[in-house]
């Protein structure tokens, strides 16, 4: 009889428990346990298509701002210089500066939205992966080297070119990685 009851009032704590709390209550002889309902919800939550989703939007939105700044950039750059009131000798090296970071930024842009689509279609560790990270490595490297050089009339540009590179070498590490990893996935499909 008393195990009757104790059944009875687990039954509706678990009831309870389910309704109200999203709790699981197991009961394994003298234990009682209450955890949380492992659910998914991938309608109503953050998930990783939602995330890569998002990062393809956004660097969409960075070519198109990279293009329509390389568009107005001649209009831009005079106004900065009136604006803040530095020589205008520095104009046409400043344009240039622009111009030839342009090229590598778009050119990485491109590459990383290749890479999202490439996650998306659930390719992550592929060969063209790697060759887009190596690409995306080199773009940082190429645009840290002309902002170091720009840096000799422009002293802020040293700054952004050490970044560049920095962004450069931690590209290449995620790069070498990925090669390890595809790689040990190779070998895992030909184990039996």
């Amino acid at each position: 009889m008393n195990l009757s009851i104790n059944n009875i009032l687990l039954s509706n704590i678990k009831t309870y428990l389910l309704i109200n709390n999203n709790l699981t209550l197991t009961c394994d002889k003298m234990f009682l346990t209450i955890e949380p309902e492992l659910r998914e919800r991938n309608d109503t939550m953050w998930n990783p298509d939602k995330s890569v989703i998002l990062s393809s939007i956004c660097t969409k939105t960075a070519i198109a701002l990279v293009i329509l700044a390389a568009i107005a950039m001649p209009k831009l750059i005079p106004t900065y210089v009136e604006y803040t009131g530095k020589n205008t000798e520095i104009m046409h090296s400043l344009l240039l500066t622009v111009y030839a970071c342009a090229v590598p930024g778009l050119l990485s842009l491109v590459c990383l939205h290749r890479l999202l689509a490439n996650i998306r279609r659930e390719e992550v560790f592929a060969e063209k992966n790697v060759s887009l990270l190596r690409m995306l490595s080199w773009c940082s490297f190429i645009v840290s080297v002309i902002l170091f050089i720009s840096g000799f009339y422009y002293i802020l540009f040293v700054i952004i070119a050490v970044c560049a590179a920095f962004l450069g070498l931690i590209l290449r590490v995620i790069k070498n990685v990925f090669e390890q990893a595809i790689i040990i996935k190779r070998e895992n499909d030909f184990t039996i």
